[in-house]
């Protein structure tokens, strides 16, 4: 049984890189500091967000390790493990249960194409590598699973060390027929971060997003507060927080906003990503950050 902590907001941890695209591991310790101070449900690690395929596994190892021994066990650590190659990601999983990571999660096989049958002999052998929780992490752009929810939970239920599923996808009726499948005996997180109220009508326990390193607190509120039954509270910031991710989205500047954004509230420079990522994003000026997370953050009083 998956413990019952693995609920809630968790930021899905941007990656500080220096100038010269290696892991900056003093500013990695600070967020951290940040996030164990916020007393956030939890930190995902090295996937899309943490830029894993850009990384090498040394500097995911790395990331993972300072991330681990930093946390000190005072937050819940998850640990994408996704990698091309099988064995590169059935070490990782090892490597993450060695350092004492709380799980694992990996995205599906990518680039080539698969079989369902080959797609979830990937996930078993990850499975088997440790005794570490595994979530299985659906990632809608790169998915190769294409079969009926109620069959695609069963198969996910098989698998090896199983605690659940982070599903990025904006399709919320197939997140609750795979939860009427599964029960309690899947947790869900929501990957997709403005329905992350939504979600929990469909079956989620929790969230995990890029946007949630600039949110997580007034996030985790609002969430509170919905599950209770405040769907005001819920309404109006889903309201703001969409807004503000549908003009960063619309003027392709998500790497720019996020470093502008973590810098401007907690003086902490995540840089920029490895190329391609962020190549072509335009610089925010300063006041329109400042306006931008002040109108997210007024909608969670």
């Amino acid at each position: 049984m998956v413990n019952n902590t693995f609920q809630g907001v968790w930021p899905a941890l941007v990656t500080p890189l220096d100038d010269d695209g290696r892991p900056n591991h003093a500013a990695i310790e600070r967020l951290v500091e940040l996030f164990v101070s916020q007393e956030v449900s939890g930190l995902y690690i090295l996937g899309s967000t943490g830029q894993w395929p850009l990384l090498s596994l040394q500097h995911r190892q790395q990331v993972a390790e300072r991330i681990v021994q930093c946390a000190a066990g005072r937050i819940n650590v998850m640990v994408h493990v996704g990698a091309l190659a099988t064995d590169d990601a059935a070490e990782l999983a090892r490597h993450a249960e060695s350092i004492g990571a709380n799980a694992v999660s990996a995205v599906g096989p990518v680039y080539y194409s698969f079989s369902v049958d080959d797609v979830f002999l990937h996930y078993e052998r990850i499975g088997h590598a440790s005794t570490l929780p595994l979530f299985v992490y659906h990632l809608r752009h790169v998915n190769q699973v294409s079969i009926p929810a109620r069959d695609y939970a069963l198969r996910v239920l098989d698998l090896p060390n199983v605690g659940g599923i982070k599903f990025t996808d904006h399709d919320l009726f197939t997140l609750a027929q795979i939860h009427e499948t599964a029960g309690e005996r899947l947790r869900l997180f929501t990957g997709a971060d403005p329905l992350f109220c939504h979600a929990t009508l469909s079956g989620a326990v929790g969230a995990i997003g890029t946007f949630f390193n600039v949110w997580a607190v007034p996030a985790q509120r609002v969430r509170d507060r919905f599950v209770a039954g405040d769907f005001e509270a819920g309404r109006r910031f889903t309201a703001a927080f969409q807004s503000a991710l549908a003009e960063i989205i619309r003027r392709g500047a998500i790497w720019t906003f996020l470093r502008s954004a973590m810098l401007f509230r907690y003086k902490i420079d995540i840089g920029m990503p490895r190329g391609p990522l962020g190549g072509r994003d335009s610089e925010w000026e300063e006041e329109r950050v400042r306006e931008i997370l002040t109108k997210v953050d007024n909608a969670a009083e």
